[in-house]
């Protein structure tokens, strides 16, 4: 073994010791760039029965379409989870793509519940007042398709407007919960995130998608725990963080 190879054979070594042995075996880069972002990311994890004791005992309702939008099957289920067991009376959703999030938030909400969801006209993605990270999907022109036409429609109200800028007065410190899921860029996500805390009653939730998969929300997400009160929660298994103030 020449110096090159003794080189090679410990970074393997590294690797090795570093990430699951399924990753090592498909030598999938993007597999393992993902693995090794998660064991970087800075937010404590957790399991959401550590955090809402008791939550595993709801029953939700889930229409799963993979590739609908809205993450994978346990971002959508801890969501709904989420909301059945808090029992939210009002929601406010900044970023509804398809919708397809926003019906399960309505779904499995109580009777009289409300969610309102915002996100840019397709025509207007030019006018985005911040930095965007994806403007393809802010193009899409049929936004909130998924919840049109369903028994859910009644409960939601759509809402069109740069996050950025829109006028948020009407809905301030009246939300139950907010769900922060906008355009990616870190200047975004911390101005979601700052207008979500505003939009938040006391004993209100916010939660994020995307994290740390997105580097904008893991470097928004990891600088406001160091600022905000409260706790923040990476809910294990999934791409969502949760905060409740303290």
């Amino acid at each position: 073994m020449n110096n090159r190879q003794a080189g090679r054979w410990a970074r393997s070594r590294v690797i090795a010791h570093l990430l699951p042995a399924t990753i090592r075996r498909t030598g999938d880069l993007t597999a393992i760039y993902h693995a090794l972002t998660a064991q970087a990311a800075g937010l404590e994890r957790a399991s959401l029965v550590d955090v809402f004791p008791g939550i595993d005992q709801m029953t939700i309702q889930i229409k799963y379409i993979p590739r609908n939008g809205g993450g994978t099957l346990a971002d959508l289920s801890t969501l709904a989870q989420v909301v059945r067991f808090k029992g939210f009376g009002r929601m406010f959703e900044i970023g509804t793509f398809h919708g397809y999030t926003t019906y399960h938030l309505a779904l499995n909400s109580q009777a009289n519940a409300h969610v309102y969801t915002l996100d840019l006209p397709p025509a207007d993605s030019p006018a985005a007042s911040v930095e965007l990270a994806h403007s393809e999907s802010i193009q899409k022109s049929s936004k909130g398709e998924w919840f049109r036409g369903t028994d859910c429609e009644a409960k939601i109200t759509q809402l069109f407007g740069d996050s950025a800028s829109f006028d948020y007065s009407p809905y301030e410190a009246r939300m139950d919960f907010v769900y922060v899921d906008g355009e990616h860029s870190y200047s975004y996500a911390m101005k979601d995130s700052l207008t979500a805390r505003k939009l938040l009653a006391p004993g209100g939730v916010i939660m994020w998608h995307d994290y740390p998969s997105q580097p904008g929300v893991w470097a928004c997400l990891d600088q406001l725990s160091k600022e905000w009160q409260g706790k923040f929660w990476w809910i294990e298994g999934t791409a969502l963080v949760l905060w409740k103030a303290a």
